[in-house]
């Protein structure tokens, strides 16, 4: 179980060289908005040469422009791990990516099922959808802010969904989405048995409405281990925050591994601390307490 440390306790940790985290449900406020708390930190991370990487299941061009662009950003870690990559350059430093062959060979097992649910490729630093999937984001039943950043954030492809997988350069992951309906526990079981077919694969996930599928080698917390042994940076000098199931890899990994107050039990249960919730800026609370 976690320390029960009071989140804004001086002292907390040992002080970071890089801190890593997850955006939805843990950097961002519950409406996906920043944080002004949050992104001062963020200020403060960059004044005293503290490395902080984004390391989401978005795609990179899906997070908001103000943390790309952040003095403190200078890699980030999208797609759950499928790449590593330079934020400014957008240069993919680690390639775990699921490549286009094996995503039109999982898009053949799911055929039948793409008329209640979405086929949506990540592919560089994009998402693509086709005219069926961005018709359907209106219909998956999600909550206001998440149908909002879905509209916002995915690149429509005129035709076939194979066609985006077979022009890109670079296929980081897939990801297909059901939303809240009465048929999401057979949906669910369906999409998980056809990643199943294939070993080299897995699936991963945030919540119960859809699967992020990824290479077996892929993880957030993979990726975190690289990119801290690549810098030259001690694992046990890392920060990790996050809420969900698909952060737990990266809460393990990392030196310090913090759940924030909303995330899901099993992450709470590995994490090493439990700060604030997002919506009470616990990314910020906790580094206010660790760095004074």
């Amino acid at each position: 179980m976690p320390d029960s440390a009071p989140p804004d306790a001086p002292g907390a940790r040992e002080r970071p060289r890089i801190v890593f985290a997850d955006m939805d449900d843990t950097f961002l406020a519950p409406d996906k908005t920043l944080l002004p708390r949050n992104m001062a930190m963020l200020d403060r991370l960059a004044e005293e040469g503290i490395e902080f990487v984004p390391c989401t299941g978005r795609a990179w061009h899906a997070v908001p422009k103000e943390v790309r662009r952040h003095p403190a950003t200078r890699y980030a870690i999208p797609s759950d791990g499928s790449v590593v990559i330079g934020a400014a350059s957008e240069e993919v430093l680690l390639d775990q990516s699921l490549g286009g062959e094996r995503a039109l060979a999982l898009l053949s097992r799911v055929r039948g099922l793409l008329g209640r649910m979405s086929f949506e490729v990540y592919a560089d630093g994009r998402v693509f959808t086709d005219m069926h999937g961005w018709g359907l984001i209106e219909r998956l039943g999600l909550p206001a802010a998440q149908t909002a950043y879905m509209r916002a954030s995915r690149t429509l492809v005129d035709g076939p969904i194979e066609e985006a997988i077979r022009a890109a350069r670079t296929v980081e992951r897939v990801g297909m989405c059901w939303g809240v309906t009465p048929n999401a526990h057979e949906l669910a079981a369906a999409a998980r048995a056809a990643v199943g077919k294939d070993p080299t694969l897995r699936h991963t996930g945030s919540n119960d409405s859809a699967i992020e599928v990824i290479d077996a080698r892929a993880s957030k917390g993979a990726a975190l281990a690289w990119l801290c042994d690549s810098l030259g940076i001690p694992r046990g000098r890392s920060m990790a925050f996050g809420d969900s199931p698909n952060d737990l890899e990266m809460v393990r990994a990392a030196g310090d591994g913090v759940a924030v107050g909303n995330a899901c039990e099993a992450l709470v249960a590995e994490a090493d601390h439990v700060t604030a919730t997002n919506a009470e800026s616990g990314f910020a609370r906790y580094l206010e307490g660790v760095l004074g």
